[in-house]
């Protein structure tokens, strides 16, 4: 079997795959470096969520042409196709610095939350590029074997995130981690004195409304336009400036009658 084939095999089973060493490791650092300064960007700061500890800078795709070259690595699009089918999209792309001295962020599934009923086949295949090396003192995504089978909208609330049931998925710069929407995960505390980045890049089927994530940023024309073709044909949505233009919100529910 091929690596990708062994990461498509491992992902299925216990619903995460490592493909490591796939950029060249000071390509991934000097990225890291222009993500640090686009964090600081006051430019920027309507695109960012989080805190002082851990802050995530929404629509990568508009600010820096390498996220191309992540999203649409022929490797990660491979994975992702497998399980999401051959026209699966790339939506969105975030820059995730986790500081020095960021507490663990709180365990989760991946877009979940509007199910009435789980699925029990994927609803996005998610991915962190480890711009910078990923170890278990400096804040590496942590996963639960197995969990993505669970069909569980959010992880047991009992789940010791210190115990034996996650395991922190360290690697080196260049590096790619994906897992299946359903798997539980976290981005665990930094107890290092460096600052750990990943560039997180989303997967979905054509089918999924992506006005449920609220901070997605859609991709510009003038972006679309500079993109190679490999790239455009990941990015089918509408490609506009403003969220409002790009997501459809659900209809509202009829009042109850009397």
């Amino acid at each position: 079997m091929s690596a990708v084939e062994d990461a498509i095999a491992h992902l299925d089973q216990y619903g995460y795959c490592l493909l490591p060493e796939l950029m060249p490791a000071e390509w991934a650092r000097s990225f890291a470096e222009r993500c640090q300064e686009l964090h600081a960007d006051p430019q920027n700061a309507n695109k960012i969520s989080g805190d002082e500890h851990y802050e995530t800078l929404f629509g990568m795709l508009n600010l820096d042409d390498r996220t191309w070259a992540c999203a649409s690595h022929p490797s990660a699009v491979t994975v992702a196709r497998h399980f999401l089918g051959p026209k699966c999209r790339v939506v969105e792309a975030c820059s995730k610095p986790t500081q020095p001295g960021a507490p663990h962020q709180a365990l989760h599934a991946d877009s979940a939350g509007n199910f009435v009923r789980v699925p029990d086949i994927p609803w996005m295949i998610n991915s962190m590029w480890m711009l910078t090396d990923f170890t278990a003192d400096n804040g590496a995504t942590a996963v639960v074997p197995g969990s993505h089978r669970s069909r569980l909208s959010a992880p047991p609330a009992d789940l010791d995130v210190d115990g034996p049931h996650l395991h922190a998925i360290c690697g080196t710069a260049g590096s790619l981690l994906m897992w299946h929407a359903g798997t539980f995960h976290m981005a665990r505390g930094n107890r290092s004195d460096t600052v750990r980045i990943g560039l997180n890049v989303a997967y979905y089927p054509r089918w999924f409304n992506n006005w449920v994530e609220n901070h997605h940023q859609p991709v510009w024309p003038e972006t679309f336009e500079r993109m190679p073709r490999v790239m455009q044909s990941l990015c089918t949505g509408r490609r506009v400036h403003t969220r409002a233009e790009a997501y459809e919100a659900p209809p509202m529910a009829p009042p109850e009658g009397p």
